[in-house]
């Protein structure tokens, strides 16, 4: 959404996109789990117990008859908190996020329709009853996102600023609200599986990352170390390498003319790093407003803008040449770009999204960063200007 929907282009998946082990490759403790329910329609086949395998693939691990009185019933033993879905049949599919030891009683209509998908209740966890609740307010937030990005594009085609200042205010305010609620249910959840996904799905890393960095420091001290656990400490501690306040990585790149680049050589300068791909969309469509901000730096030699060449999908070999075209063609030479061959200084700076900037202040320590494209180069611009006005200060 311009002005208000940040694009990206993903380089790390979420955490609920990544694989989780195999059901037969025991890591922890073993707990056990007992579930129950009853279909409110007729059906006809099996209910199956499925539990999503290293390719996210759902594997069957146990299936039940439905007795005539429409009831079924699991137990079964767990080594692993993990993502399960209960089939109906094929004909009905509900998530289930299970830490062990849960006693679930589930009711459902036990068939989709073309118009809506079946309804069904899950009582007997709290945590999936929390996570579920955040789940609808995403959906509900969502819903706001698309109708106020609808009035937008329509106060954009009436060129009514006015109307696109006051829906930028009604977004910032929407999504506050959105926040302050979701956020104290994340947090009850504390370290369950559903509160660690909830954490890596439904908050923004680069604003809420002392959540991020609590719940990393909450699961060593409780001495957990299931996949999940390992995988969400993991993460945490590669974003915390570019987080806000630490000391920026230095690097050694070079330019297109083969020109070295230094990071400490600019200490007492502000410098603005952008991390950008030639494959990667939201990266070219932020370059005008980039370019409009360095523009409007240009006479201030404290001010030193880099574009860091990073994530390339071709050869070590063709990399340069690939940049060097791709630069000429669209026009941005002016631009001084360096290049992250293989990627190690992105890494450096938990880079896992591009376009992706860095505000560097004088004295080396990253003062902002953000990730995306923010919808127009005016608020690109502002962006800039704020970050270079406050690191200079």
């Amino acid at each position: 959404m311009k002005n208000i929907i940040i694009a990206t282009c993903l380089i790390i998946s979420g955490m609920a996109c990544q694989s989780q082990p195999q059901a037969n490759k025991p890591t922890g403790t073993e707990s056990t789990y007992s579930i129950s329910g009853k279909i409110k329609s007729v059906v006809s086949g099996k209910v199956y117990l499925e539990r999503m395998n290293d390719r996210n693939i759902a594997l069957k691990i146990d299936s039940v008859a439905v007795s005539p009185d429409n009831s079924f019933s699991f137990k079964g033993k767990m080594t692993e908190p993990g993502i399960y879905q209960l089939n109906i049949a094929n004909q009905q599919i509900i998530g289930l996020i299970l830490d062990g030891g849960e006693t679930l009683n589930i009711v459902a209509d036990g068939f989709n329709t073309p118009d809506k998908p079946g309804t069904f209740s899950v009582d007997g966890s709290p945590t999936m009853a929390k996570f579920n609740q955040v789940v609808s307010e995403s959906q509900k937030f969502r819903q706001t996102q698309m109708d106020l990005q609808n009035q937008f594009d329509v106060a954009t085609q009436k060129k009514d600023e006015k109307k696109k200042k006051d829906i930028q205010f009604k977004y910032q305010a929407e999504e506050d609200k959105y926040n302050a609620t979701i956020k104290p249910i994340i947090t009850e959840l504390g370290t369950s599986l559903a509160g660690l996904i909830a954490i890596n799905n439904f908050l923004n890393p680069e604003k809420d990352f002392e959540i991020f960095a609590n719940a990393a420091n909450q699961l060593e001290k409780e001495g957990k170390n299931h996949f999940f656990a390992k995988l969400f400490i993991q993460d945490v501690k590669r974003r915390s390498a570019g987080s806000v306040g630490a000391d920026a990585p230095d690097f050694s790149l070079v330019d297109l003319d083969g020109k070295t680049v230094k990071l400490s050589d600019l200490r007492g300068k502000v410098v603005v790093l952008d991390f950008w791909a030639t494959w990667c969309g939201p990266c070219i469509m932020s370059f005008p407003g980039m370019k409009m901000s360095m523009d409007k730096f240009k006479d201030n030699p404290n001010v030193k803008f880099l574009f860091v060449n990073t994530y390339e999908r071709v050869s070590t070999e063709q990399w340069k040449s690939t940049v060097a075209n791709f630069v000429k063609q669209r026009g941005y030479t002016s631009f001084p770009v360096i290049l992250d061959i293989g990627g190690d200084v992105a890494g450096s700076y938990g880079v896992n999204g591009i376009p992706a900037k860095f505000c560097i202040d004088k004295e080396g320590k990253i003062k902002f960063k953000s990730t995306g494209y923010l919808g127009s180069n005016d608020a690109i611009v502002n962006e800039m200007t704020h970050w270079v006005e406050e690191a200079s200060k």
